[in-house]
Parts: structure tokens; C-alpha cells; sequence
């Protein structure tokens, strides 16, 4: 069993075979083998679920699936389209993109401790981001789409994108909230341990040393 399982992702990340398939914007895309699944795990896993909706056709059951599938494929490429664009912003972009069957993989070469903190952020917080100012586009379109085919899909891609916006910004492990929390409070962290150093040296302090500082 894959190690990255915990987090979502069925291949092994470290090991899987990595398929170029092209560049975009100068990022190299790489899919796996059993990439193409990922359009029938998805199905699959949203007409199981829907199987609690009781009184929905299996039409119904079926049209929600593919809409809630495509929605899927759409929004991850949004996501990722996000990164990189933020990356672009602050010239350091991802080097590769892998594309697992379940989420992508955004892989950066190099030492990433040495990159500042503010890059890091900005990098993080371009994949939701995106995706909540799509969800706000289509909201603002979807009154004016007749009912049908396209009104579906859109209805989908909102709920997907306000799903990986919001989503994003949980602090979970391999989530980009993770990287995007850790910047926002590591200077308050700092602070917190410069003053509980400030402390401990304070307690450490011999008898004598703490006379003279009194007497200063």
C-alpha cells in the first residue's frame, strides 16, 4: 500500500513511473500509468455516495455522476493552473507538475528551506484562490444559463472549486492551508520563541549576574 494513501493519492509518489506528456508555461506535465483511471474513480465514488439519495433516478444518479466527474477534471486543472500562475508572479514557479489519478503533485527542485517565506505564500495560496474567483464568476453567470446540459456542469464546477477553495485553506498535511498557516504564523511564532528564550536565559542566569544586571 502506498505510503501517500493517507493522502489521497493512490500511487507511490517516490517511486511510480513519471510520463512526460508536454510543457506548460515552461512546467513540465507528467502523468503516471494508471492516470487515466482517475475519470472512472471519480465517477465511481459519487454514484456510490449518491446511493443514499434514495429518490433520485438512476438516470438522475448517472447525470450527476458524469457532471460531478468533469467538474472534478476541470477544477484540478484550474488549481493547478492557479499554482502556477502564482509562481510565475514571484519567479518560482513549480518544475513539474504530476498528474496522479487522484490529485496532482506540484514538485519543486532544489533546496525549498532557502526560499523566503513570502514565496512560499504566494506560491500556496494561488491554487485556491483561483478556484474561488471561479466559483464567483460562475455564480454570477449561472442565473443567465437556460436549464440543461450547461447549467448542470455549471452548477458542478461551483460546488468543486468552492470545494478546493475553501478546501485549500484547511491546515491539514500535503493541503496547500498547511504551507499557507505556517507562513502567516511563523512570525508570530518567532516572537514567541525569541521571548521564551529571553525567558530561559533570564532563569538560567547565575545569582551574581543577575546583581550586576540589577545594579546597571
Amino acid at each position: 500500500m502506498s505510503k501517500y494513501l493517507k493522502y489521497g493519492i493512490i500511487e507511490d509518489i517516490d517511486t511510480v513511473r513519471r510520463i512526460p506528456i508536454g510543457r506548460i508555461w515552461g512546467v513540465s506535465l507528467l502523468v503516471t500509468p494508471i492516470t487515466w483511471l482517475s475519470p472512472f474513480v471519480f465517477f465511481s465514488l459519487h454514484f456510490l455516495i449518491n446511493l443514499l439519495n434514495v429518490n433520485l433516478s438512476l438516470t438522475g444518479r448517472l447525470y450527476q455522476s458524469l457532471f460531478f466527474t468533469i467538474a472534478v477534471e476541470i477544477t484540478t486543472c484550474l488549481h493547478a493552473f492557479g499554482h502556477i500562475l502564482s509562481g510565475k508572479m514571484v519567479n518560482s514557479a513549480m518544475d513539474e507538475l504530476l498528474i496522479t489519478v487522484t490529485r496532482d503533485v506540484n514538485l519543486y527542485h532544489g533546496d525549498q528551506s532557502t526560499i523566503p517565506g513570502h514565496v512560499h505564500l504566494i506560491r500556496s495560496l494561488g491554487g485556491p484562490v483561483f478556484n474561488l474567483v471561479v466559483a464567483g464568476t460562475l455564480i454570477t453567470l449561472a442565473p443567465k444559463i437556460a436549464p440543461g446540459f450547461w447549467s448542470g456542469l455549471i452548477a458542478s464546477l461551483i460546488s468543486t472549486n468552492l470545494f478546493y477553495g475553501f478546501g485549500g485553506f484547511l491546515p491539514l498535511p500535503s493541503v496547500d492551508g498547511e504551507v499557507i498557516w505556517r507562513e502567516l504564523l511563523r512570525p508570530i511564532s518567532s516572537r514567541l520563541h525569541s521571548r521564551n528564550s529571553s525567558v530561559e536565559m533570564e532563569e538560567n542566569a547565575s545569582p551574581s549576574q543577575r546583581h550586576e544586571e540589577a545594579s546597571k
